[in-house]
């Protein structure tokens, strides 16, 4: 917040905070950001040396001395989890906290929850405003949020950014697309925000009731094919933009420019890394937060694959940049019916009686949706076995059905012959993506 207001007071870039923001970014970021990101890495390293237990176990555990550590790499090989938070929370919990988010919107059962204070959600809504900003979001603008707002981060960082902005904001939540067509259709609204596949059957409804006159498009959660993207960009002739955030990280770790030349990386408020990279420079994104007090993260390993991309944005934005999701490290599949992995629907499949054992699911476009589809071998003569495995995927999952229902995307169940699915493979597959990105 000291840098905030900072800005805030400097006679430059005009009035707003978000514009005089968005002012420095463009002629400081390559000179200024990278010695503010390792100062402020330095003084986050030896403050959860104070007070966090968990980091303090972790330093001893490495023979690490805090006050010698200077870079990341001064860490070794400490690195910070997803099953850490699981499993230790509240040991990372350095200073009271004002309200906490969980890693909700994916299908897991052990979701993660992250503190925070109401100071850092006004950050994390500084810095959103100033990538809003850039892509030309302005006061008189009428924004309309479709995310989900249950525990999730995305919500209240957009509200905070608008507040910042001081455009009109409404939070529909994650409404059946026809209704929020009915119920927001005389709002007036400029600027869309929502799930990528839930902006796609958006666009379906415009297509056949009629576009608004938007200027912007700006949707987060999952990944997006370009032939998606160009049917979204007809239908409301206005630019698509995709962002990239985790809720650890608190909201947007990146957002596209309208060059939309991958992912502006947050550097006020991070500091990352790509690790374990290939030749071909992808790796697993890892990140440190440099502004948080009350749960900040060293070198969290996201489980996202990507990379680095050189130099500026086709439009000469600064600082740097990363390339569109390759994967998971984990096996985590991102998908319109949330994050999927194989651990999920072990007990699903191995319940349903006449199953033979094998089972995959695949994950593929249908059109610009993603169509998921739970494919089980079966024995001979288990006729019922398609029925009962869908009836149980249903009652475990209810809410992917439901937004399937909203037509936001297809999920299928089907059996197949037993021996049909692993072929002359060793190891089967659990999860198979076949979309193209």
């Amino acid at each position: 917040m000291d840098l905030i207001r900072l800005i805030e007071a400097l006679p430059i870039g005009g009035s707003s905070s978000a514009e005089k923001g968005y002012w420095l970014y463009r002629r400081l970021a390559d000179r200024i950001l990278p010695g503010m990101e390792l100062e402020n890495f330095r003084r986050t390293v030896r403050y959860v040396a104070d007070k966090s237990p968990f980091y303090r176990r972790k330093f001893a555990e490495h023979g690490i001395d805090p006050l010698k550590v200077v870079r990341p790499s001064d860490l070794r090989d400490l690195y910070t989890t997803a099953e850490d938070i699981r499993a230790n929370v509240q040991e990372f919990v350095c200073a009271v906290p004002d309200t906490a988010y969980e890693t909700t919107g994916t299908l897991s059962k052990r979701p993660k929850r992250v503190y925070f204070s109401r100071r850092e959600v006004d950050e994390a809504g500084w810095s959103g405003a100033v990538g809003l900003w850039g892509v030309g979001v302005r006061p008189a603008d009428r924004v309309v949020s479709a995310f989900d707002y249950s525990f999730w981060v995305s919500g209240p960082v957009l509200q905070a950014s608008c507040k910042v902005l001081g455009c009109f904001h409404v939070e529909a939540g994650r409404l059946d697309p026809e209704e929020f067509y009915d119920r927001l259709c005389d709002y007036g609204i400029t600027v869309i925000v929502g799930d990528p596949s839930w902006v796609v059957r958006l666009s379906e409804v415009a297509e056949r009731r009629g576009p608004w006159p938007v200027k912007l498009l700006l949707a987060g959660g999952e990944n997006l094919t370009e032939e998606a993207r160009a049917y979204v960009e007809r239908v409301w002739k206005a630019p698509f933009l995709l962002s990239y955030g985790q809720t650890e990280a608190f909201g947007a770790i990146g957002m596209e420019t309208l060059a939309k030349s991958g992912f502006h990386l947050n550097e006020f408020h991070n500091l990352f890394e790509i690790v374990d990279a290939g030749t071909d420079g992808y790796g697993e994104l890892v990140y440190t937060t440099l502004n948080r007090r009350v749960m900040p993260l060293l070198r969290y390993r996201s489980g996202d694959v990507t990379r680095f991309l050189d130099g500026p944005s086709l439009d000469g934005t600064p600082g740097r940049r990363i390339a569109k999701l390759r994967g998971r490290v984990d096996e985590w599949t991102v998908t319109a019916m949330g994050n999927l992995a194989p651990w999920m629907f072990e007990s699903v499949f191995r319940r349903v009686p006449g199953l033979a054992g094998d089972w995959q699911i695949r994950v593929e476009k249908l059109g610009t949706k993603d169509r998921v589809v739970f494919s089980a071998e079966a024995e001979a003569g288990a006729e019922n076995a398609r029925q009962v495995l869908l009836d149980e995927l249903k009652k475990e999952f209810p809410e992917p059905f439901r937004v399937a229902g909203m037509g936001v995307l297809h999920v299928d169940v089907e059996t197949v012959a037993k021996g049909t699915l692993r072929g002359q493979e060793r190891k089967l597959r659990r999860i198979v993506d076949l979309r193209r990105f």
